[in-house]
């Protein structure tokens, strides 16, 4: 007789986020943006993998097996830019680099969910629906860019998917890197 599994399947995401001296001018912006944005409020990260879905238990040996294949590395954000997407209304670039890029394939890798796809590395500042005239003014009030540079020392698993209401989103696991 097989066996069936019936452990609750969770949807979510691997995020890597900012600390310190720098998640603190990150929360700045996003506070003076959130002021005349508005849009629900989030913790700032920058998305590694999106779309997981698996128990709870795998979900987590995963990203315990993917911090243990990473070593801390630097995230340099850049300029403001937008989209006409609800959830990337106002975003900070992330630099590329080799590590982040690397971080990015090992999580669709350790995960099974290949290939990964074209990575542009992002982190948030607004979700909304706001006109590019608005846009625009408020990327210029925070002065067209964030010059900051974060450690990331661990990944997380957060239940951030489009059926759960960004308010509820709650991180599952975290594990430090390394």
């Amino acid at each position: 007789m097989a066996h069936i599994d019936t452990s609750n399947i969770t949807r979510s995401a691997v995020w890597i986020r900012p600390a310190g001296d720098a998640l603190d001018k990150i929360q700045k912006v996003m506070r003076a943006l959130h002021k005349r944005g508005g849009g629900p409020q989030f913790q700032p990260h920058v998305t590694l993998l999106e779309g997981m879905e698996t128990t709870q238990a795998d979900a987590e040996a995963k990203l315990k097996k993917l911090a243990l294949r990473l070593k801390p590395f630097k995230v340099r954000l850049g300029r403001i830019d937008w989209r006409p997407e609800y959830f990337r209304c106002l975003f900070a670039t992330a630099e590329l680099s080799p590590e982040l890029a690397a971080a990015q394939r090992d999580a669709y890798d350790v995960f099974e969910m290949k290939p990964a796809p074209p990575y542009e590395p992002h982190l948030s500042l607004l979700y909304g629906k706001l006109d590019e005239a608005l846009k625009q003014e408020l990327a210029a009030q925070a002065g067209g860019g964030l010059d900051v540079i974060f450690e990331v020392n661990a990944v997380y698993l957060v239940d951030a998917t489009d059926d759960v209401p960004v308010a509820k989103w709650q991180t599952l696991s975290e594990h430090a890197l390394g």
